[in-house]
């Protein structure tokens, strides 16, 4: 890795992720309310409009929910090499050599989110970003990827 990057803490990545939840909260909209239209479990009353699923269709828009996310990041840090959030902390996702991460160290360092995230708010993550000497989480372990600034 380049030396003439600053790698990034956990603080840092927290805000990011937090503006990042932002537009998960968004992609929630997008994957549940087409399902719910679909399968006529959509309400419009004086008040809004409501979307109550349950059952088969309340997983399918889970998984589109999560697909949408994961793709998001993954896409957002292949093509940029940030997110909303990192863009906006002024942060950036590289490769092993300070390059720009492939679309397959994108991907792995995201699907390994799941584990980052455990057992909830990314304690797994938080913990390997501080046991590691290069201040990486097990996602950017596994794909060879740093966040820098």
């Amino acid at each position: 890795m380049d030396d003439s990057f600053e790698r990034c803490g956990p603080g840092i990545r927290g805000v990011a992720m937090a503006i990042d939840a932002v537009v998960w909260f968004a992609l929630l909209f997008v994957a549940i309310y087409p399902i719910a239209a679909l399968t006529g479990d959509i309400t419009t009353t004086s008040e809004g409009v409501d979307a109550s699923l349950s059952g088969t269709p309340g997983l399918v828009a889970f998984v589109l929910w999560f697909a949408l996310a994961l793709g998001y990041h993954t896409l957002a840090e292949w093509r940029y090499g940030r997110t909303i959030g990192k863009a906006l902390v002024k942060i950036r996702v590289t490769g092993g050599d300070g390059s720009p991460p492939s679309l397959r160290a994108a991907a792995v360092r995201n699907v390994l989110r799941l584990v980052d995230w455990l057992p909830a708010f990314y304690v797994v993550g938080i913990l390997a970003v501080f046991a590691s000497g290069e201040s990486r989480r097990i996602g950017d372990r596994v794909a060879g990827t740093a966040v820098v600034r």
